[in-house]
């Protein structure tokens, strides 16, 4: 007779996973831009920027990348456990195009001049 071990039930995903699966989502989307403007010598605007219509520098562009691909992957590791579920992955990767597509329209109202040195 073998004893069968009795089934581990599923992890289930704890409220505070879906928000911070989100706002990793919007950080890893957000810093691929970021650090490609630097060597194309790009103004962007950022946090940074002094508001709506202002840019910023190569430089700028390029440490608000990586402090965007820090904090996106301090934020993976907090939800490491729960990544396996397919729901968390598509609301990240559903948030992530979503973004993407919002920044580009949002930027690309900007006058085309302005974003070059």
């Amino acid at each position: 007779m073998t004893t069968t071990s009795p089934a581990i039930p599923a992890r289930d995903v704890p409220l505070w996973v879906w928000p911070v699966a989100v706002l990793t989502a919007l950080f890893l989307a957000n810093a691929v831009p970021h650090p490609i403007a630097g060597p194309l010598i790009l103004n962007r605007p950022t946090p940074f920027s002094g508001g709506p219509g202002g840019l910023s520098s190569p430089m700028v562009n390029e440490l608000w990348g990586l402090s965007n691909i820090a904090i996106g992957l301090v934020l993976i590791s907090r939800i490491r456990p729960w990544l396996g579920k397919t729901a968390i992955r598509a609301t990240m990767l559903v948030t992530a195009f979503a973004f993407a597509i919002f920044l580009t329209w949002a930027i690309a109202s900007q006058p085309l001049p302005g974003r070059f040195i």
